[in-house]
């Protein structure tokens, strides 16, 4: 197990150690006009293989290899290599290979990475959905939870409130203190796994009452306005906007959504 970790470990350093003194001998080995052209190509061969795909990338690896195979055994040919001269090419060869081989492996093993940090990042997105600071929900969660309790509600003829509370106008200093004051007095009054509280982004947070008659509702309103003026700073809750929504047969969060 450790020797495997340990191997693990030191095989991408190895890796680009191998490319970079394959990359520099094969370019010493070259005149000055034609080490720029071997220059451009591994510079060209890095872009690319880090661009596809594993499988575009092992492709274009068999191809160049093969290819490079025909391209020295013509030449041999063609041009009558004595054995020193055949053992040059062989030993370019073996060294191009090496090089090209070193690039493929770093290849997949970025390619490797990258995929397993989009499928994580993708895990923790929808983690957020569902667990976010302060118990609110992510505004694609709420999303997803109110039309599926608008849709009851409809179904159903029960009466309902859509509120959008916008702190835009607080000042930009206090705004993440109010926005957490909001939030938790949202959350500690309102009815757990019944309403729902989410955020829209860092000047909005959107609350959605089910089942709540009017009486009832400006019970739950004074309450609210009550406890915010105690948790956020002196002067700051006149400068909260609140928008509030009758529910009447709306289906989706987008037929309640209103721009201040």
């Amino acid at each position: 197990m450790n020797s495997t970790t340990l191997w693990q470990r030191i095989q991408m350093p190895i890796a680009a150690a191998v490319w970079l003194a394959s990359a520099v001998v094969l370019i010493g080995l070259q005149s000055y006009q034609n080490a720029l052209y071997i220059l451009l190509g591994v510079v060209g061969a890095a872009v690319f293989f880090f661009l596809v795909t594993d499988r575009v990338a092992f492709f274009a690896f068999i191809v160049l290899t093969l290819t490079t195979v025909f391209y020295f055994l013509y030449r041999a040919f063609a041009e009558g290599w004595s054995p020193g001269e055949q053992a040059a090419g062989i030993g370019t060869h073996f060294l191009f290979l090496l090089h090209l081989f070193a690039l493929y492996s770093i290849a997949k093993y970025v390619y490797s990475y990258r995929s397993e940090n989009t499928v994580l990042k993708n895990r923790l997105e929808e983690l957020q959905e569902y667990i976010s600071e302060h118990g609110v929900l992510t505004k694609r969660e709420f999303e997803k939870q109110s039309s599926i309790v608008l849709s009851t509600m409809a179904r159903h003829s029960e009466p309902g409130y859509f509120v959008q509370v916008d702190i835009s106008r607080i000042r930009k200093v206090a705004r993440k203190q109010a926005l957490t004051a909001c939030s938790s007095v949202l959350i500690g009054t309102l009815r757990k796994h019944y309403d729902l509280v989410g955020h829209f982004d860092d000047k909005t947070i959107v609350v959605l009452l089910q089942n709540i008659s009017e009486d009832g509702f400006k019970i739950v309103e004074e309450r609210l306005k009550e406890e915010m003026k105690l948790q956020i700073e002196e002067g700051a809750f006149e400068q909260i906007h609140w928008i509030i929504r009758q529910i009447e047969g709306e289906r989706t969060i987008e037929e309640l959504l209103v721009i201040p």
